[in-house]
């Protein structure tokens, strides 16, 4: 069964553009900010990232969960096309922005390549190679600070066992892809307060997505 799970955030930096673009391209340290990332690696003959998670199923039992991507970053402005399509899904005050932004993209690889050995799980556990993608955008605000908005979606398959196999499979799906984003978007707000502890800003919180 394949479910897709989904987590939004937006955090206000209390950083310059600058330092906070050098700290979220930086793949390996953002990425084990995150509570359920066990470990990342980049495999330089791919120039693709390796992550592991340690995570539960839907009746709670621990897995592995692999997933492969690649980084890609640009600049961009409020005012090109891209800018523009980023407000209007995102944004419903720009009068606090400068106008600058950088995008820093996450692609999935849909398969992970041929010669690259899988980690095993524990001892009765099981593993699961999934796809990722993340779209993560820093706004450059008039008084020096960073908005960063970060938005993740993941695709697992599952094999559904009994007694789950006995129910509807589409009310099975919706309540997996539920309890996944719910975990998601946790892991995705503690990662964002690790990143400001870890640059030393002040905690504003995480503001509500627009």
């Amino acid at each position: 069964m394949e479910v897709v799970a989904k987590s939004k955030a937006h955090v206000v930096l209390d950083a310059c553009f600058q330092e906070s673009g050098q700290f979220f391209t930086d793949h390996e340290r953002l990425m084990r900010c995150n509570p359920f990332c066990s470990n990342v690696r980049y495999l330089p003959s791919y120039d693709i990232f390796q992550w592991i998670f340690q995570v539960d199923d839907p009746r709670n039992n621990p897995f592995m969960a692999i997933f492969f991507v690649r980084q890609q970053e640009h600049p961009f402005s409020l005012d090109d096309e891209y800018g523009k399509n980023f407000v209007e899904k995102r944004i419903k005050n720009r009068e606090r922005y400068n106008g600058n932004g950088k995008r820093i993209y996450w692609e999935p690889v849909q398969e992970p390549p041929a010669d690259v050995v899988l980690p095993k799980p524990a001892e009765n556990g099981r593993s699961f190679v999934g796809t990722a993608s993340s779209d993560i955008c820093l706004l450059h605000h008039h008084d020096n600070k960073t908005s960063v908005y970060f938005d993740t979606n993941i695709t697992m398959d599952f094999d559904i066992s009994f007694p789950l196999n006995l129910m509807p499979e589409g009310v099975l799906r919706f309540m997996t892809e539920a309890v996944m984003s719910q975990v998601m978007q946790q892991a995705t707000e503690a990662m964002l307060c690790k990143v400001q502890a870890d640059m030393g800003c002040a905690s504003s919180g995480l503001l509500p997505t627009e």
